[in-house]
C-alpha cells in the first residue's frame, strides 16, 4: 500500500508523478497496446487530471493541518482560538511624536523616561487617545527639540490619529514621574498614527494559544489570563492553599462525598491569594489621567475566571533597576559614543525580556558587551542594582536606595516579587571607554 494521505509522520500528499504512474497503470490495465507516449492525446488527458488531483492532495493537507494549533494558518487559526476563548487582538497604533522643551533652564538637562505618556487634546464627546514613549529622551535648552517613537496605549484603529492630534503631556504623569520645574514640554505628531487597524501575525496569536490552559480555576490559568492584559510584562501567583499536601496525616482519611477536605467552614467564606504582577514602563499602576491602571485591569480580567468568594490580592512587582560599570577597550578610530549606545540598547533589550524572579547574568551582559562591533575588551565589568534586597539590609548591610555593586563574575539576583529594568540614561551606568 502507498504511504500517502494520514500517516504516522503527518499528512502525505500525493505528488503529480506518483498520481499520473497510477493513472498510465490503470490505463494499462485498461486497453491493450495503449499509446502513453509523451506526445499522445491520453497521456495529456492524464496530465491534466494529475495536476487537477494533486490540487486536491493539497486541500486535503491544508484541511488535515487546520485542526492543529500548531500548524493552523489564517481563518483556521482564528476558529480554534475561538474555541478556547482566545480572540485574535489588533495592534497598536505606531508612529513618532516631536517633543519640544519650553523655558528650559540653560544648565540644565530634563530627562523624559521611556513610558512617557500623551495625549490628544479633549474634544467632546470624542475620548482622549493615550500614547507612551518607546525609548528615553533628555532635552536641554541648547538641544530643545527631539523626536522619539512612540504607540497607542489602546489596541485597535482608534490609535490611529491624523498627524498633529497628540498635543498634550498628560498631567498625572507629569506630576508624579517628571521634575520639569517651570519648564514644560510641548509635543505634536508630525505624521499620522497607524497600525492599529491590523491584526497579530499567525506567530504571535499562536505563540497565545499554544498550551494555553482550558480549565477554568487553575494557577497556570490565571497567569495566562492575567499575561493577555494590555501592559502587563508578567506576573506570578501565590496560593498558599493551593493543591493537595499528601505529607499531612490527614490526607485519604476524609469521604470527599460527605464533608469538606480539611476543617468545615461555611460556604461564602472568602479565601486570599497572591498575584504579582510586573508592569510596562508607562502604565500607571492605578487609574488616572483617563488612563484604566493595572490593578484594575487584572482585577476585572480575574473575576472572569476566578470561583465565588475567592479574590485576588494584586500586587505590583518590585522594581529593581539595573546598572552596570566597566571599561571597554576598543579600536582606534570606532566612534565612542556610538559603541556604548550600542551596548546599552542591547542590554536594555536583554533586561527588558526577564521575568519576575529570573536573574541578570554577568555572563549575559558580558557577551553583549564584547560582541559590539569595535570592541576588543571589556574589563572590570561590575553590575549594579538599586534598591538592595530588603531582607538582607543590616547595621552592616546596603542602606535603603543605596547602590549595591556586584563584584566581578558575579550575577544579581533577583527574589520571586522582584523584576530587573535597565535605564538606557540611569546614574548607574558608569563605562569608561579607551582606545587600544
Amino acid at each position: 500500500m502507498s504511504n500517502f494521505g494520514v500517516t504516522d509522520q503527518g499528512f502525505v500528499p500525493k505528488g503529480v508523478t506518483d498520481i499520473l504512474d497510477d493513472g498510465m497503470t490503470r490505463a494499462r490495465q485498461m486497453f491493450d497496446n495503449v499509446d502513453l507516449s509523451a506526445t499522445s492525446p491520453l497521456r495529456k488527458l492524464l496530465e491534466a487530471m494529475a495536476t487537477e488531483a494533486n490540487e486536491t492532495w493539497k486541500a486535503m493537507e491544508a484541511q488535515y493541518y487546520a485542526n492543529f494549533i500548531s500548524t493552523a494558518e489564517g481563518p483556521s487559526l482564528d476558529l480554534l482560538g475561538e474555541d478556547i476563548g482566545v480572540e485574535r487582538e489588533n495592534l497598536r497604533a505606531t508612529g513618532t511624536l516631536q517633543l519640544t522643551l519650553v523655558n528650559g533652564q540653560p544648565a540644565r538637562s530634563y530627562a523624559l523616561s521611556e513610558g512617557t505618556l500623551f495625549e490628544t487634546s479633549a474634544v467632546a464627546p470624542a475620548p482622549r487617545i493615550h500614547f507612551r514613549t518607546l525609548q528615553p529622551v533628555v532635552l536641554t535648552a541648547a538641544n530643545a527639540q527631539q523626536t522619539v517613537t512612540a504607540e497607542a496605549m489602546e489596541r485597535g484603529p482608534a490609535g490611529n490619529v491624523a498627524a498633529t492630534q497628540v498635543s498634550v503631556l498628560n498631567a498625572d504623569h507629569a506630576l508624579f514621574y517628571l521634575d520639569l520645574g517651570a519648564a514644560t514640554v510641548t509635543t505634536t505628531n508630525p505624521a499620522p498614527f497607524s497600525g492599529g487597524e491590523l491584526m497579530e501575525s499567525d506567530a504571535d496569536y499562536r505563540a497565545r494559544l499554544l498550551g494555553y490552559p482550558r480549565s477554568l480555576w487553575t494557577l497556570e490559568r490565571v497567569q495566562a489570563v492575567v499575561r493577555d492584559v494590555d501592559g502587563v510584562r508578567d506576573c506570578r501567583v501565590f496560593d498558599p492553599l493551593g493543591g493537595v499536601d499528601v505529607g499531612q496525616s490527614y490526607f485519604n482519611t476524609f469521604a470527599f462525598g460527605q464533608r469538606v477536605f480539611s476543617t468545615d467552614r461555611r460556604l461564602g467564606t472568602p479565601y486570599y491569594f497572591d498575584i504579582v504582577v510586573a508592569g510596562e514602563p508607562g502604565w500607571p499602576w492605578r487609574t488616572q489621567g483617563g488612563i484604566a491602571g493595572l490593578y484594575e485591569r487584572v482585577v476585572k480580567a480575574i473575576t472572569e475566571v476566578r470561583p465565588i468568594s475567592i479574590f485576588p490580592n494584586v500586587i505590583a512587582a518590585n522594581q529593581v533597576e539595573i546598572g552596570i560599570r566597566a571599561t571597554l577597550l576598543v579600536e582606534a578610530g570606532h566612534d565612542r559614543n556610538a559603541i556604548e549606545a550600542h551596548i546599552l540598547a542591547g542590554v536594555h533589550q536583554y533586561v527588558s525580556n526577564l521575568r519576575l524572579g529570573r536573574d541578570v547574568l554577568h555572563s549575559d551582559v558580558l557577551v553583549l558587551a564584547r560582541t559590539a562591533p569595535g570592541v576588543v575588551d571589556v574589563q572590570d565589568l561590575h553590575l549594579r542594582r538599586c534598591p538592595p534586597v530588603f531582607s538582607e539590609v543590616s547595621f552592616g548591610g546596603a542602606v535603603f536606595r543605596q547602590t549595591v555593586e556586584a563584584a566581578v563574575g558575579e550575577n544579581i539576583s533577583l527574589e520571586a516579587d522582584e523584576v530587573a529594568f535597565f535605564r538606557i540614561d540611569s546614574k548607574l551606568i558608569d563605562i569608561k571607554v579607551v582606545d587600544q
